[in-house]
C-alpha cells in the first residue's frame, strides 16, 4: 500500500549541495585543503584542475568523505525501511479491528456498513457476525428499591448508634467528674493539714505526698514518698513502696526471771476506710519506726561490752543476771495479747518508747543544723550510729544510782536522828538543773541554743545533794552520766558547796550563806578523792566514802560531846584496828559503825567495851531508821556510859 499518493509516504531528508554557502567557508576550506592562500599558485591549480578532468588525481580527503557519506546514506535507508514496516503493521491491525467492530455491528444497526471494508462485505456479507449477553442483569426496580431501604435502615442505625455512644460519653463524664471530685477532695485535705504534695519522682503524670523526714537515713528519706492512686470509688489509695502496706511500731518489753513484767503499748492498727490524713500519718509513723530500729540495730553492734545482744529480730540489754530489756518491732496487724495478764505495770518501758522516739527526732535537728550551719562532709562518708541506746543504757544506770544514794541519805539522816543526832539533814535535786548556757538574762536565744540546751537535758543529767550532820560537817555531792565516748557515772564528792553555775540548788543557796570561814573537819578526818583528777564511778563507792566520812565524823562529834558531858579532856577519837572509836586513859572503847541488816536498811552500832575490876564488860547499842535503841538511849549517851565505866545489871557481856 505504499504508493505516491499514500498519505503513509516518507521522504528522506533534502541533502544540500557540498558548495560553501558564504565567503567565511570558503576561505576556511581554503586554509584546510592547500594550507592557505599562500600556497595557492596559478600552476598548481591549474594542474589540479587537470588532473581532474582526467580522473588521475583525486582532491585531498574526497574519498574519506565519500566513504562517511555512503555509510550514513544506508543508515538512515535501513531505518527508513524499518519505520515503514512498523506503521504499515499497525495499519493493517487497526483496519481489521474498524472491519471486525463494523461487521458486528451491521446485524443492529445499519450505519455501520459506512466503517465496513468493500473486500469484507462481498466476501462474507452483512449482518453475519452477531453478540449476546450471557446473564441477565438482577438490577431490577423492586430490588433497588429494596437496597434503598436497606442503606435508609442503616443511615438510622448509625444516627442512633451515635446518640447512644454521646449518651454514654456524657453519663460516663460525669461518673469520672464525680470520681475526681473525690479525689481531689482528699488531695486537698492531705495538702491543707500540711502535708508535702508532689510529683512522684517515676511518674511525673502522678501526684504523691511525701511523709518522711528529710534528714532521715538516705535508705529512708528517698522511699518516703507515696503516690496517690485512685479507687474504683474515687477515694485515694497510698501506693506504700518500700514500707509496705502494714503498719509497724518499735516495742520494749522488761523480763525478770524469763516473766514479762512490764512492756510498752502498742496503737492499734487503723482501719483501711479511715481518712487519708490519717493513712499518711501512719505510713510516716510506720517509716519512722522502721529507721529507728534501723538506727538501734547499728548501734547494737557496738555495744557488746555493755551486755547488749541483737539478732534478726530483737535486741536483748542484760540489765543484771535477772533483768532483760528486750526491743523488738511488731506488726500491728497481728493481735497484741502479750499484757493481758500484767498488773501493777511500772509503765518504765513507756516512757523509754517515747524517749527514744525523741532521741531519733533529736539526731534529725542536728543532721538539720549540721547541714545548714556547718561545712558539709564527704558524701562517701559514712554517719556514726546515734546514741539512743546508750542513751537508754545510761538513763537507766543513771536512776538508778541516784535512787540508791537518794536512799542511802535518807536512811542515814532517819538512823542518825534516832541515835540523836538531830542537826542531821539530806537535800537533793536532780534535773532540770539551768546549764550555764541559760544562766545569763542577755543569753541570745535561737535555733543553736534550744538545740544545746535540749542536747544538755538528753545527754547530761545531773543531780546534786548535800548531807549535813552539824552545820559544820557537811558533804555536797554531785552526780553526772556520760553518754559518749562511752557510759560512765561519775560522782563528785566536795566538802564545800560547788559553784553556782552547776546548779540552781537550794541546797547550794544555804550552804552559801553559811559561814564560809568554818573549816570541815572531814578535810583532815577523812577527805575525798580530788575532785580534778577522778572522780567515784558509781553509787556504790561514792556511798561506801559517805558511809566512812559520816562514823568518822560521828565519831569526833560523840568524842566531844561526851568530854564535855564528863568534864574529861582524855576521851577522844582515834583510828583503832577494828575501826574508829571513841577512847580514854581507862583502856575504855566506844567503836562506831553503820552496816546493813538481811532487810538492807542501815544500822548504827555502838560497840562498847570497858573495864570491871578484872574483867572487860561488852555491850553493843543499835540504831535504825524505823526504830532506835531499846533502852531510848542516844549515841552520846551510850559513849558516856563506856566511858564512866558503868553498866546496869545485864547490860554487859563480859568476855
Amino acid at each position: 500500500m505504499a504508493s505516491s499518493s499514500s498519505p503513509f509516504s516518507l521522504r528522506p531528508w533534502p541533502i544540500g549541495d557540498k558548495k560553501p554557502k558564504n565567503l567565511g567557508e570558503f576561505i576556511s576550506r581554503i586554509n584546510v585543503q592547500s594550507g592557505g592562500f599562500r600556497n595557492v599558485t596559478e600552476a598548481k591549480l591549474r594542474e589540479e584542475i587537470a588532473a581532474q578532468q582526467h580522473g588521475r588525481v583525486e582532491a585531498e580527503g574526497s574519498s574519506d568523505e565519500e566513504e562517511d557519506e555512503d555509510v550514513e546514506l544506508k543508515s538512515v535507508t535501513a531505518a527508513r525501511e524499518e519505520f515503514l514496516k512498523n506503521i504499515e503493521v499497525a495499519h493493517q491491525s487497526a483496519m481489521l479491528s474498524l472491519d471486525f467492530v463494523s461487521l458486528l455491528l451491521t446485524k443492529q444497526d445499519p450505519r455501520a456498513l459506512s466503517t465496513l471494508s468493500p473486500e469484507l462485505r462481498e466476501l462474507v456479507g452483512i449482518g453475519t457476525l452477531g453478540a449476546s449477553k450471557l446473564n441477565e442483569s438482577n438490577i431490577i426496580e423492586a430490588r433497588m428499591q429494596d437496597d434503598l431501604a436497606v442503606a435508609t435502615g442503616w443511615r438510622l442505625m448509625g444516627v442512633n448508634n451515635m446518640v447512644d455512644s454521646v449518651v454514654a460519653a456524657a453519663e460516663k463524664l460525669e461518673k469520672e467528674m464525680q470520681l475526681e471530685t473525690k479525689y481531689w477532695a482528699d488531695v486537698l485535705t492531705v495538702s491543707e493539714g500540711g502535708w508535702a504534695v508532689c510529683a512522684a519522682p517515676q511518674e511525673p503524670h502522678t501526684l504523691g505526698v511525701r511523709f518522711g523526714f528529710a534528714e532521715s537515713a538516705p535508705e529512708f528519706r528517698n522511699s518516703s514518698i507515696a503516690p496517690f492512686r485512685r479507687n474504683d470509688d474515687g477515694t485515694v489509695r497510698l501506693g506504700l513502696g518500700r514500707i509496705g502496706g502494714g503498719s509497724q511500731r518499735v516495742r520494749l518489753t522488761l523480763k525478770k526471771n524469763g516473766i514479762i513484767v512490764d512492756q510498752s503499748p502498742l496503737p492499734g492498727r487503723i482501719p483501711d476506710d479511715a481518712p487519708l490524713q490519717d493513712r499518711v500519718r501512719e505510713a510516716r509513723n510506720t517509716a519512722f519506726h522502721q529507721e529507728l530500729w534501723y538506727e538501734i540495730n547499728r548501734e547494737a553492734r557496738t555495744l557488746l561490752s555493755s551486755d547488749v545482744y541483737s539478732d534478726s529480730s530483737s535486741i536483748t540489754w542484760k540489765q543484771d543476771p535477772e533483768t532483760d530489756l528486750i526491743f523488738t518491732l511488731e506488726d500491728l496487724g497481728e493481735p497484741d495479747n502479750a499484757n493481758e495478764r500484767m498488773a501493777n505495770m511500772q509503765c518504765s518501758c513507756t516512757a523509754y518508747y517515747i524517749y527514744i522516739q525523741f532521741l531519733l527526732f533529736q539526731g534529725h535537728r542536728q543532721n538539720y543544723h549540721r547541714r545548714t550551719t556547718m561545712a558539709q562532709l564527704p558524701s562517701n562518708r559514712m554517719q556514726s550510729p546515734y546514741a539512743i541506746l546508750r542513751a537508754v543504757i545510761a538513763n537507766t544506770e543513771y536512776f538508778r544510782d541516784c535512787k540508791a544514794m537518794t536512799d542511802f541519805l535518807d536512811d542515814l539522816v532517819f538512823t542518825l536522828k534516832r541515835a540523836g543526832i538531830s542537826t542531821a539533814a539530806c537535800k537533793s535535786a536532780t534535773q532540770p538543773l539551768t546549764p550555764i548556757l541559760l544562766q545569763g538574762s542577755l543569753t541570745r536565744r535561737n535555733a543553736k541554743t534550744e538545740l544545746n540546751f535540749i542536747n544538755y537535758l538528753a545527754g547530761r543529767l545531773e543531780s546534786a545533794f548535800e548531807l549535813a550532820i552539824t552545820p559544820e560537817v557537811r558533804i555536797f555531792g554531785r552526780a553526772r552520766i556520760m553518754v559518749v565516748p562511752y557510759i560512765q557515772m561519775h560522782f563528785n564528792i566536795s566538802l564545800t558547796p560547788f559553784p553556782p553555775q552547776n546548779g540552781t540548788l537550794e541546797s547550794n543557796k544555804g550552804a552559801t550563806s553559811t559561814n564560809q570561814k568554818t573549816k570541815n573537819p572531814l578535810e583532815d578526818l577523812y577527805p575525798p578523792a580530788d575532785l580534778n583528777r577522778e572522780a567515784y564511778p558509781n553509787a556504790k563507792d561514792a556511798i561506801y566514802y559517805i558511809q566512812q566520812a559520816t562514823v568518822r565524823a560521828l565519831t569526833q562529834i560523840i568524842a566531844v560531846d561526851a568530854g564535855k558531858k564528863l568534864r574529861r579532856d582524855d576521851i577522844y577519837w582515834t583510828e583503832t584496828v577494828h575501826g574508829p572509836g571513841v577512847v580514854d586513859r581507862d583502856d575504855s572503847e566506844a567503836r562506831v559503825n553503820i552496816k546493813e541488816d538481811s532487810d538492807g536498811r542501815l544500822i548504827l552500832t555502838l560497840d562498847g567495851q570497858w573495864k570491871e575490876g578484872n574483867h572487860t564488860a561488852r555491850h553493843v547499842w543499835t540504831w535504825r531508821g524505823d526504830r532506835g535503841d531499846e533502852g531510848g538511849n542516844s549515841i552520846t549517851d551510850a559513849v558516856v556510859r563506856v566511858m564512866q565505866s558503868y553498866s546496869q545489871q545485864g547490860d554487859g557481856v563480859a568476855d
